[in-house]
């Protein structure tokens, strides 16, 4: 489906009934990330799954994309669908857009969950971007794919699930100029940096973090969780920096039951 925002065309998955939650992607990534946990949680909420401006099957707009425009357009979605208030879901850089939306604008937030993310950009998450820019600068699309495959799930699991990872590699072929472009764009990003206002976010917080994310390291996690007043962390074992795609049944679980104790402790029913 495909919203009208002010000029914007944002492209967008909205599957089943009851709570809302948007689920917001990483830098590079799309509303498809979100594929293998929505069949499940789309039974007990409802799940709209964005793609960013500059990404998937939005528009693609020739400007710098700032964590301040991700949040108006998200925003903006949940007027177009009248929605008063949801959850918010961002995986990696997507975890950037979700603070950034409670802190902007606190009064639409139910809660958020916040997957494989930090509240500013790691020394390790820009060694590893430079890394993924150059190989694709200089050995091609194949080998930018093969080095985030391998930078990005648990080896273990990488082994274990050829067909997951080749879900994740057909998403990654697009042309390289796209690719560029949004690493380009990205890097104009404003600077990130939260750590300063953790503690006002207010909002019921559940953050899943793969405990061997190899770019955004677990630390990051529990700095989020102890200075977020009402958060909970759940450390993933064996997991890399996707857990929704790592660990779809358990990630599921956790999303479900924190937002049916959410609901129930704000006196809410779904």
């Amino acid at each position: 489906m495909r919203a009208n925002l002010e000029g914007f065309q944002m492209y967008y998955e909205d599957v089943g009934k009851g709570v809302p939650v948007v689920f917001i992607h990483g830098l590079g990534g799309d509303s498809k990330d979100w594929k293998l946990v929505i069949p499940e949680l789309s039974k007990e909420i409802r799940c709209i799954a964005v793609d960013l401006r500059g990404h998937g099957q939005s528009d693609k707009p020739n400007e710098p994309y700032t964590q301040s425009l991700f949040a108006r357009d998200v925003i903006s979605l949940l007027n177009y669908l009248g929605i008063k208030r949801a959850y918010f879901c961002g995986a990696s850089m997507g975890g950037y857009v979700a603070q950034k939306v409670a802190l902007t604008y606190p009064q639409r937030v139910r809660g958020l969950i916040l997957v494989g993310a930090s509240p500013h950009i790691p020394e390790q998450t820009v060694k590893v971007s430079g890394k993924w820019a150059e190989t694709l600068l200089t050995k091609g699309l194949e080998a930018f794919i093969e080095v985030q495959v391998k930078d990005v799930f648990h080896p273990a699991f990488a082994r274990h699930h050829k067909e997951i990872i080749d879900i994740f590699r057909e998403s990654k072929r697009v042309p390289p100029s796209e690719v560029s472009g949004l690493i380009n764009k990205g890097m104009q990003i404003e600077p990130i940096d939260f750590r300063k206002r953790l503690r006002e976010i207010k909002a019921p917080t559940l953050i899943i973090h793969g405990h061997d994310d190899q770019i955004v390291p677990v630390e990051y996690a529990e700095l989020m969780h102890k200075q977020i007043p009402n958060s909970q962390l759940a450390a993933l074992p064996l997991c890399g920096h996707l857990p929704a795609m790592e660990r779809p049944t358990y990630f599921a679980d956790l999303l479900l039951y924190f937002i049916e104790k959410t609901e129930k402790e704000a006196g809410r029913s779904k």
